[in-house]
């Protein structure tokens, strides 16, 4: 008789085994989960963060060209870069080729892995000098 009893405690052990390991594994499972929701979100925000600055840099990139055309009127550049805070900005204007009569700049900002691209239409008149934005906008990259 003592070997009977021995042998339902001894399966008793074994049913506890894996109802163990699954409920870890569960409690495991929600953890991972947990931890991956909390790091898209902060990504997400971040990334919006990287987005804007990215644009400030565009927008950097734009305004140093205007600066550029104001000072020299037949000013034009093939491409350059601009370090603005972390950001980079690479400026691109482009002088009656582009636009006739007009000048075009095309400005894109990146920081990290976020870009951002603007595109600034300028109407430079030869006998006053005088420098007109006719537009800014931004365009999809």
């Amino acid at each position: 008789m003592p070997t009977a009893k021995y042998n339902i405690r001894f399966k008793k052990g074994i049913a506890a085994l894996p109802t163990i390991l699954l409920i870890s594994g569960i409690i495991v499972e929600i953890s991972v989960a947990g931890v991956l929701v909390a790091y898209f979100f902060g990504q997400s925000g971040f990334g919006i963060k990287l987005s804007a600055e990215a644009l400030s840099a565009a927008n950097a990139g734009v305004s140093d060209a205007l600066i550029k055309i104001v000072r020299d009127k037949k000013f034009f550049h093939s491409g350059y870069n601009l370090t603005v805070g972390r950001g980079q900005s690479y400026v691109v204007v482009c002088r009656e080729s582009c636009i006739s009569g007009k000048h075009e700049i095309v400005s894109t900002g990146s920081v990290l892995t976020k870009r951002r691209k603007i595109q600034a239409i300028v109407n430079v008149n030869d006998t006053t000098g005088e420098v007109k934005i006719e537009s800014i906008k931004e365009i999809p990259l």
